[in-house]
């Protein structure tokens, strides 16, 4: 399954963005963000939807970096060719971390534009992003923390198991085994005792 990120003005194309949203769900695309874009709150100027878990701007727009990141294109959505502040940051980013970016209609600006592949519409976006090799970047903890605190846990678990073992002088891994566990002691003795 392929996995998208949508930007676009929130105050000028919010009606777009939610149809994009809804398209891609139709199309078998799961949409990290916005996965839902009904607006439930606002701060200043920036608009807060019901898949924003925590109302705080950074945090927000972190989790929508992170969603871009991981997705495999990024659908911009400015039916006018109107790009905002947000969603030009959001167009470098995904350029950056070498995410393709589609649109239906290219922006304005110049620059922006070399950036965007024009699709007529998501399908053949969709279409164009399963042909393309695009690096697929894990879901970090702003895009699904539950999952990934689990596998944070799994983790620690592991490294508790390899770190409190007993390995033996003949085990290649006894010198390392050794020196962590030295570090360790070191690490959990009072400060008075070392």
């Amino acid at each position: 399954m392929l996995n998208a990120a949508v930007s676009g003005s929130f105050h000028r194309h919010m009606d777009a963005i939610t149809s994009a949203v809804h398209e891609l769900a139709a199309l078998n695309v799961r949409v990290l963000s916005p996965a839902d874009p009904r607006i439930v709150a606002y701060q200043g100027e920036f608009l807060f939807v019901a898949s924003d878990p925590i109302r705080s701007v950074r945090l927000v727009q972190d989790r929508h970096l992170e969603s871009i990141k991981a997705a495999n294109f990024l659908w911009l959505v400015c039916p006018d060719g109107y790009v905002g502040q947000s969603a030009a940051m959001e167009i470098g980013y995904a350029a950056a971390v070498g995410v393709p970016i589609f649109a239906a209609q290219l922006p304005t600006d110049l620059t922006l534009r070399q950036y965007v592949k024009l699709a007529p519409s998501l399908k053949v976006a969709v279409n164009m992003a399963r042909i393309l090799p695009s690096p697929r970047n894990p879901e970090g903890i702003l895009i699904n923390p539950r999952a990934s605190v689990a596998e944070a846990h799994e983790i620690l678990d592991y490294l508790s198991a390899a770190l409190t073992c007993k390995a033996t002088a003949d085990d290649p891994a006894y010198a390392v085994h050794r020196s962590v566990a030295a570090l360790r002691d070191k690490l959990t003795l009072p400060a008075y005792m070392q």
